[in-house]
């Protein structure tokens, strides 16, 4: 019920690239993380993450195995002293019952894709996001700000708290997950033009990367997305699937015609 496309790119700073991105079309699961530390740290960390979630999908509730690789980060780091103060932020996808669970800690994002329209699922947890509303920022302030790349949360360091958001889900949708290499150098009226431009999966991928390191690819640059194929989620409140709307304009239309036939011979049998 889902295709995925994922690419990844170390950017134009040179060095190890320290995202790691992975998923599971079987078990509806995919992810993006973005390592932090010296040396190959932030490698090892987000390599960790990887590992645990390929490990543990299907087995774990997703915010539990985002914890595991919490405490996978952390005792690796207490074996290793060269690993001391490494971390990962994640930004992670499970689709179970027609609705997409997203869970994230840090700066990595997830978005939704819907009909030509784009739809941000998370909020950084980072110093920014604070000053956003503190201060009232506006996009150009928080693309300038001498700190706009610090979080305020990671796993492997202190004690995280996974944020999380539940989707329903339509035929059609897709979901991209991304690190701040992508979000850092494009805004999202951005991401929505080359979703629009490219209708693949592997094209807007592409697309993406290619955008953000012409806009100067100053991180490491990750890209997931992920479409939706099975069923429209039924949603109360106004809100119904492709499906079921179909039934009931059938039933309205069936409705409409047994009307319009009865005032007929009410009509024709007062003559």
């Amino acid at each position: 019920m889902v295709r995925i496309v994922g690419r990844t790119h170390p950017g134009a700073r040179g060095g190890q690239n320290q995202d790691s991105i992975g998923w599971d079309e079987s078990r509806q699961l995919a992810f993006v993380a973005d390592g932090m530390g010296g040396y190959a740290s932030g490698e090892v960390a987000s390599g960790l993450v990887k590992q645990t979630l390929l490990d543990t999908a299907g087995t774990q509730r997703l915010v539990d195995a985002v914890m595991s690789a919490h405490a996978n980060i952390q005792a690796a780091a207490a074996a290793r002293p060269e690993y001391a103060g490494m971390g990962s932020t994640i930004v992670a996808l499970h689709i179970a019952d027609r609705v997409g669970t997203v869970v994230w800690v840090g700066d990595s994002r997830a978005y939704l894709w819907r009909r030509g329209s784009l739809q941000p699922l998370t909020r950084d947890h980072s110093v920014i996001e604070i000053l956003r509303d503190a201060e009232n920022l506006s996009e150009t302030a928080i693309r300038s700000h001498p700190l706009r790349h610090k979080i305020v949360q990671s796993l492997g360091n202190d004690a995280p708290e996974p944020a999380v958001a539940d989707t329903p889900l339509r035929k059609g949708d897709w979901l991209l997950l991304c690190s701040d290499g992508l979000s850092g150098e494009l805004r999202d009226d951005k991401i929505a033009d080359e979703l629009r431009a490219h209708p693949s999966l592997e094209g807007s991928a592409d697309a993406l990367i290619n955008g953000a390191l012409a806009n100067g690819g100053r991180d490491n640059i990750s890209v997931v997305l992920v479409e939706y194929t099975g069923r429209s989620k039924i949603m109360l409140g106004g809100r119904w699937s492709e499906r079921t709307m179909l039934w009931l304009s059938i039933l309205g239309g069936v409705l409409l015609a047994l009307t319009v036939t009865g005032v007929g011979l009410w009509f024709r049998h007062r003559r």
